[in-house]
């Protein structure tokens, strides 16, 4: 036999050119070339092409449709271990084997098509882009822990992205670039933080202008709604869907309520303690409570405090060095009928007269007309005069013509028996009878024989104790009115 070491083998083509040529000394086979585009056809032993290598379009078929034949690929390790397996029956490509890992590189893209030939699966190296799923089948991306748990799942259908699992919880963290965890949700404790020591974190939300109608500022602990154009509002609402709670931007108004669910205001001290209490339901404010007494101030432009609340000594300051006070009472037609002032020392009624509350007589329980003049019965009961120059005279029941009393005593809440004011002091209108003689200014005046009428004193011997004042008005003739100041004497 000859030696066949370092053999070299060409095969010509018609025209003297090597078409086929094996080299031993390099262990290489040559096909094609001059021309000729290579194509090797490895057949079964039925004669079926199995396995095709062509040249011209650069490509490697394994397996044959015609008799169902699937091609398989095995490239071995130094060890003769499957390092690469292509599988065309399941379509499949496995890179190592199960006792070890593997590197699958691509040079260039990486396309993956569903079997509607959609590219589902997409690597652009150019970009370094990754993307899954295409019109008509979305596309999800899953990543397993240990124990085969789906921890971290982006969801192309929903468009969403779920961190963590039963046992494993999720955490998404986002870092500076001083390896700072700025940005950290945590699934755990179902809380999110933002910022981080030396980085201070903010939430900032736009509206559709571009203004920042939301933020949430760390490093001031301030939070911001609103912006110029878009004002801002905060809004609570309760489990029924009522706001309880809105801060109105616009208006500057804080509401605190809503029908069906009063709202309450409450401020506590350093002991828990309720100290300011706004309670929407019965309509009142509450300064102070036990072992910490309240106090309402008020100040002037020139931060004096003109008014002053003091709970603990029971006491109400109006007024201060630069600002004397004033206390004014009106009645509803927005008249001033009480005024202390503070400046003089007076207290000015517009009203007349002082009077105090009597009881009446029970046959005259259903009540008397202003302007009467009243005696003392011997009960210490009151009923109207009828006699002329009776000294048990005790006055004018209040509140005839123009005159009301500006001040009235031993007022009773709930008097068991009827009970008028009568006129002691000041200015009054009272009943008066001229039949008994012309009543003239400055006349002194007394009771008359005519029930609950003065009249003019003409016996001065008998006027005495029984003089009821001085008439400030005339009566010529008749029955009427005169205005009286009261002097009883």
């Amino acid at each position: 036999m000859p030696d066949t070491h370092d053999l070299s083998v060409s095969i010509l083509d018609g025209s003297g050119n090597t078409t086929i040529n094996l080299d031993a000394t390099t262990a290489d086979v040559m096909i094609g070339g001059h021309g000729q585009d290579a194509l090797v056809v490895g057949l079964n032993a039925g004669g079926i092409p199995r396995m095709l290598l062509s040249a011209s379009d650069a490509h490697l078929e394994l397996g044959n449709p015609a008799d169902s034949a699937p091609g398989l690929l095995h490239v071995r390790d130094n060890a003769s271990q499957n390092a690469l397996e292509v599988v065309g029956s399941t379509r499949q490509v496995t890179v190592a084997n199960p006792q070890q890992q593997g590197t699958l590189r691509v040079h260039g893209d990486l396309r993956v098509l569903d079997a509607q030939g959609r590219e589902v699966l997409f690597f652009d190296a150019s970009t370094g882009l990754l993307r899954v799923g295409a019109n008509g089948n979305e596309g999800d991306l899953q990543v397993y822990d240990g124990q085969g748990r789906r921890v971290f799942n982006f969801n192309g259908s929903s468009a969403w992205l779920e961190v963590g699992a039963d046992g494993n919880e999720g955490d998404l963290v986002v870092r500076d670039q001083a390896n700072r965890s700025v940005f950290h949700m945590d699934g755990q404790n179902a809380a999110l933080y933002v910022g981080a020591a030396g980085n201070e974190g903010d939430v900032i939300v736009r509206d559709d202008q571009g203004r920042q109608v939301f933020h949430a500022n760390g490093s001031n602990a301030a939070v911001y709604v609103g912006a110029e154009g878009n004002e801002g509002d905060v809004i609570v609402r309760d489990s029924a869907g009522r706001d309880v709670i809105h801060a109105d931007g616009n208006n500057a108004v804080l509401y605190v309520g809503a029908q069906g669910n009063e709202g309450d205001i409450i401020v506590r001290d350093a002991s828990n303690r309720e100290v300011f209490h706004m309670d929407g339901n019965n309509a009142w404010l509450r300064i102070g409570t036990t072992g910490n007494e309240g106090d309402l101030a008020i100040h002037d432009a020139s931060d004096r405090r003109v008014l002053h609340f003091d709970a603990n000594y029971a006491a109400l300051y109006v007024g201060a060095a630069g600002n004397e006070g004033d206390v004014i009472v009106r009645d509803d037609a927005g008249n001033d009928t009480i005024h202390l002032n503070g400046q003089t020392g007076d207290i000015i009624l517009r009203n007349a007269d002082a009077a105090e509350d009597f009881t009446l007589h029970p046959s005259w329980a259903d009540g008397v007309e202003p302007g009467t003049v009243m005696v003392l019965d011997d009960d210490g009961r009151i009923a109207p005069s009828a006699s002329a120059y009776d000294a048990r005279v005790v006055g004018v029941v209040a509140g005839a013509g123009d005159y009301r009393p500006g001040l009235i005593m031993d007022r009773q809440e709930h008097p068991s028996e009827p009970r008028v004011p009568i006129s002691m002091m000041g200015k009054v209108s009272v009943k008066a009878d001229a039949r008994h003689g012309a009543i003239r200014v400055g006349d002194l005046l007394t009771t008359s024989p005519t029930t609950g009428a003065a009249m003019a004193v003409s016996d001065r011997s008998q006027a005495f104790g029984a003089v009821i004042g001085k008439a400030l008005t005339p009566l010529a003739a008749g029955e009427g009115f005169v205005n009286l100041l009261i002097s009883m004497r």
